[in-house]
């Protein structure tokens, strides 16, 4: 997701009031990211609801036809019962509340008795794959589905990122049998990126702009992500996990590798990270577990959310992810690319380790820019400017920086195997070079 519109830029587009647009962010139907006292919300979900406006006196559908009963399941346990409208493409209802304690944070209302249509949708929509996929268009089409919204029920809603499904009421289905932890599901590693999706696959339930698909590796899940034009997005990852291994423990990050498919493209793979009881649960989410006090930041906010859920060791992590972002310039630390990790089983919680860092290294700036001198980039997810983001850092008893010494000749050299690179790479180096030297003072 790209969170880059205003309010302002946002009411424009869709043709209302900028009051309007501030509902919609409160009721969970417009995606965004509160930094530094100023809402953005994410692009492609204002490009799709101004895509979806119906037209002056278009009659409604809802319920022109019998609606489709399901139940939300978290792995082997019931949730709730709820109604889904195929034709509108639509949650009608929500019938009967079963386990709240393992419904999606941010659903249930704080006495756990009804579920948020417009939140249920928001998550919903959020496990699909986004609008802005290249090709989803017309792969939609030769599904004869709508909306992407309605390719996870051609699988059940499965996914590899959690342990949620949905069972059609009377049905036998067991999550032993149809999940893809324990499952083995189709992999696809030639051919089009999306020739999975529609089908079983857990494909289908891939979020992100950039190419995805799932292929095994030594029996194990991966997750094979693509690039854009300049390619640089996967040796990116590659950087940040050796940056990673120099200066973190292992559990605090996923590892990230290079390979190679069709006609030489390269692609990054890093390993799921979660176990058939494990659900990741964005920071998005994480922070509905309290009211934001209005006073308090959003990384106060997310400390305390985190609090009362008990987990440990919050603050180190936050430090590590601010710290190893502002060496690579990591653009899109948004707030549904970290968070935690719940055990459905037993409820508990704990950090998620590090992942996602394509976004890094100046990969989005023109090379004109970088010509001119302009170095500088855009943080997230607590402040927009990245020294500002720094300073929520105080403890630095983690980080060694001897593990740096050596660390800008390494990435320079993984990332000349990128051909598309080599105007770029004096640039990055000397941007890499002044990222570690302020953080090198700030630390010591």
């Amino acid at each position: 997701m790209a969170f880059e519109y205003t309010v302002r830029q946002c009411a424009n587009k869709l043709g209302v009031s900028e009051a309007r647009v501030y509902q919609l962010i409160k009721d969970g139907l417009l995606p965004a990211e509160h930094i530094a006292g100023r809402y953005f919300i994410d692009e492609d979900a204002v490009e799709a609801r101004a895509k979806a406006k119906p037209a002056p006196g278009r009659p409604s559908k809802h319920g022109a036809e019998a609606p489709l009963p399901f139940t939300l399941m978290n792995r082997e346990h019931e949730v709730f019962d709820f109604i889904y409208d195929d034709l509108s493409g639509e949650f009608a209802a929500v019938t009967r509340m079963i386990d709240p304690s393992r419904a999606p944070l941010g659903l249930i209302s704080p006495r756990g008795t009804k579920v948020s249509l417009s939140a249920l949708t928001y998550w919903w929509n959020h496990r699909a794959i986004p609008h802005s996929r290249a090709g989803i268009d017309a792969r939609l089409s030769e599904l004869g589905i709508s909306d992407v919204s309605r390719i996870p029920f051609k699988s059940l809603g499965l996914s590899l990122s959690d342990q949620y499904w949905i069972k059609p009421q009377g049905s036998n289905i067991t999550w032993k049998s149809v999940n893809f932890f324990t499952n083995p599901f189709t992999e696809l590693e030639t051919g089009d990126w999306l020739d999975r999706v529609g089908l079983e696959s857990p494909d289908n339930t891939s979020e992100g702009q950039l190419s995805k698909r799932w292929v095994y590796r030594n029996g194990w899940p991966f997750l094979m992500k693509g690039s854009s034009a300049l390619e640089q997005e996967p040796f990116n990852e590659v950087v940040a996990t050796h940056l990673y291994e120099r200066l973190l423990a292992s559990l605090d990050y996923v590892p990230y590798t290079l390979e190679r498919i069709a006609q030489g493209v390269p692609v990054s793979l890093c390993p799921d990270f979660l176990n058939d009881e494990e659900e990741f649960i964005p920071a998005y989410y994480v922070m509905k577990a309290k009211t934001k006090a209005g006073n308090h930041s959003t990384y106060q906010h997310y400390l305390e959310c985190c609090a009362k859920l008990k987990v440990e060791g919050v603050e180190e992590a936050l430090a590590k992810m601010i710290a190893t972002d502002d060496i690579l310039g990591n653009t899109d630390r948004h707030l549904r690319n970290f968070g935690l990790i719940r055990n459905v089983e037993t409820l508990d919680y704990r950090v998620a380790p590090l992942f996602d860092t394509g976004m890094s290294l100046l990969c989005d700036k023109p090379l004109t820019s970088l010509e001119s001198g302009d170095l500088s980039f855009a943080t997230k997810p607590f402040d927009v400017d990245p020294n500002q983001q720094l300073r929520l850092v105080s403890d630095y008893s983690w980080f060694d920086p001897n593990g740096l010494d050596g660390f800008v000749d390494e990435a320079m050299g993984i990332l000349a195997e990128d051909a598309n690179l080599a105007e770029r790479l004096p640039f990055i180096k000397q941007f890499l070079e002044q990222r570690i030297e302020r953080l090198l003072v700030i630390a010591s």
